[in-house]
Parts: structure tokens; C-alpha cells; sequence
């Protein structure tokens, strides 16, 4: 189960925060999250995932797919564990370490 709050919205900027452990329904609950986001205008999502407590190996197609809804994606305070799943499925792009 995961759980989505949303931090702050400034302009073309969300800032969300999960939690939980993230699995194939919790992926397409995200990427629905993300896309009603897209619609709303946004440009730029900072996911602050310090919670999550485990990700799907599986995933990496679900992953990439929510790149191509065309957002500017950074996560933030990620988990080793995390980290090295973006890393291996070529999305170090989105590892905002700052």
C-alpha cells in the first residue's frame, strides 16, 4: 500500500510525498496521480520518498512510463534501495540528492 500526500504547489510545481511500499498497483495509483497533475498544467513534480520502505525490481517499464507523461520529476531523500533501482533502470536523471 502506498500513501500520497501532496506538500506544496507553487505554480508549475507540485511536491509530493509517498510512502509505503510501492508494487504494481501502487505504481498505476501514482502514474494516475502524476497524469491528473499533468492536466492540471503542472510541469515539475519533487517526490520526497524518505518513506518508502521497498520498490518492485519488476517495475522498470511502469517506471519509465511515468517519464513519458512529460514531467520534470526529481525524488528526493530517497532509500539506498531506492536509489539503486533508478540507477539500474537508467533514471538517474530523476535522483535530485540535494
Amino acid at each position: 500500500m502506498v500513501r500520497i500526500n501532496t506538500l506544496n504547489r507553487c505554480g508549475r510545481t507540485v511536491t509530493l510525498e509517498l510512502m509505503g511500499y510501492i508494487n504494481k498497483t501502487e505504481f498505476d495509483i501514482l502514474y494516475d496521480c502524476l497524469q491528473s497533475h499533468v492536466e492540471e498544467g503542472v510541469k515539475e513534480v519533487c517526490i520526497v520518498a524518505n518513506e518508502v520502505r521497498s520498490i518492485s525490481p519488476l517495475l522498470e517499464r511502469d517506471a519509465i512510463r511515468l517519464g513519458q507523461l512529460g514531467l520534470t520529476l526529481r525524488f528526493q531523500q530517497l532509500p539506498s534501495s531506492i536509489q539503486r533501482s533508478l540507477e539500474i533502470w537508467g533514471l538517474e536523471e530523476w535522483i535530485d540528492d540535494e
